[in-house]
């Protein structure tokens, strides 16, 4: 605790606006959705076959901060359990999506790559070694030097060959010298790596004394697929797909997505294909709040966030409870109680008032002050909701 939000009893800023991954450890209010997760992440926990997810949300209604919040309690539950290691991987639906490639390229930047190293090590003295090398050959005859450059090579070799696992576009002189022959270019060719790796991961588990493990990718904005044609979104589709059917067990893929939920069904951007695969699964569905349920979210945020010695103040110090359903109120005249609209109107107003507070000119914020504050600001709607 740094002590710079002292005068506000609170041990950080209470309200960005941006998720934080660090940060996100725990869900205000929405306590069904804790309770799903909770039970989807030790289930994942005990089994080896693979599995597809949904995150259905309105715009800002928390969906990045909730994989955050999965990705943290997986990689809590995987330290303090001994069943399978659970490893995540957060990415975003790449803005300019050509094909699978670039949503490969997207979930090995969100990985941990020393992950790929110490598992390299692992097995490269296990009884299975022999076999996974020939499957590492089978895979890419790359994939095996790469592996061997980022464990043992120099630094600047190590970059090369994360940069070309990454599928990024350097010039194939630079990985020769690294003795990669040449740039994985092809959807197929990336899902035959992404295979490989999620087996090379649960093989070092096994050696480690583990049940297994699980690949957990988070895809995040899944909804942009629908920016491209018809041939980039089957292609996609077709990656996904495929890609899922290469690993039987040992990956789960969290497909997250906005857009106001439909009775009716999935969207029509995912394939007959990946709807088969999905089959009949829970959709995790995060709509807007109703008022009091506002009021709950705002209280456990900065019960969450308050000082230990000061654990007695009013749940909802800064502010008075009337000056929160104040400001819940001035959110619903010109939009929905999401998360991130709340987060914006709170923090517009405690960032005016926290000068104020910590010179003591004010104790509390209250209705008047904060009514006077959101007069002044204006409500944008999200580019993409728009």
């Amino acid at each position: 605790m740094t002590g710079n939000y002292y005068h506000l009893t609170l041990i950080r800023w209470p309200f960005p606006i941006v998720p934080d991954r660090e940060y996100c450890t725990f869900i205000a209010d929405r306590h069904q959705l804790r309770s799903d997760i909770s039970t989807l992440i030790t289930t994942l926990s005990r089994r080896e076959t693979s599995s597809i997810h949904l995150f259905w949300s309105w715009f800002g209604a928390g969906k990045t901060h909730t994989l955050f919040y999965l990705a943290n309690q997986a990689a809590e539950l995987s330290k303090h359990n001994s069943n399978f290691a659970l490893y995540t991987a957060y990415s975003e639906f790449p803005k300019a999506a050509r094909s699978f490639l670039d949503l490969y390229s997207s979930f090995m930047t969100g990985f941990d790559m020393d992950i790929f190293v110490d598992a390299f090590l692992e097995v490269s003295t296990c009884e299975d070694s022999n076999r996974l090398r020939r499957n590492l050959m089978h895979a890419s005859p790359d994939l095996a030097n790469a592996l061997q450059a980022m464990a043992t090579g120099k630094p600047t070799d190590q970059i090369t060959a994360m940069r070309w696992l990454r599928a990024e576009a350097l010039p194939i002189s630079e990985f020769r010298r690294v003795g990669i022959s040449k740039k994985i270019s092809s959807s197929e060719e990336a899902t035959r790596i992404l295979t490989t790796l999620v087996e090379l991961l649960a093989v070092s588990a096994h050696s480690q004394g583990r049940p297994g493990c699980r690949v957990m990718w988070m895809l995040d904005e899944f909804q942009r697929i629908e920016r491209g044609g018809v041939r980039i979104r089957d292609e996609i589709n077709t990656g996904l797909h495929s890609t899922f059917n290469a690993c039987p067990n040992w990956l789960s893929l969290f497909l997250s997505f906005s857009g106001k939920p439909q009775p009716n069904g999935l969207p029509a951007w995912f394939s007959p294909e990946l709807r088969d695969r999905i089959g009949r699964t829970k959709v995790m569905i995060l709509p807007p709040m109703l008022p009091q349920e506002a009021l709950v979210f705002v209280k456990d945020v900065l019960i969450q966030l308050r000082i230990p010695e000061y654990i007695q103040t009013s749940p909802y110090f800064p502010f008075g409870e009337d000056t929160c359903k104040v400001i819940i109120e001035e959110i619903q005249k010109k939009d929905e109680l999401k998360p991130r609209s709340i987060m914006q109107a709170f923090n517009a107003v405690l960032q005016e008032a926290d000068p104020q507070i910590e010179a003591g000119e004010i104790e509390i914020i209250t209705p008047e002050f904060a009514r006077r504050v959101l007069a002044d600001y204006i409500v944008l709607k999200d580019s993409e909701e728009g």
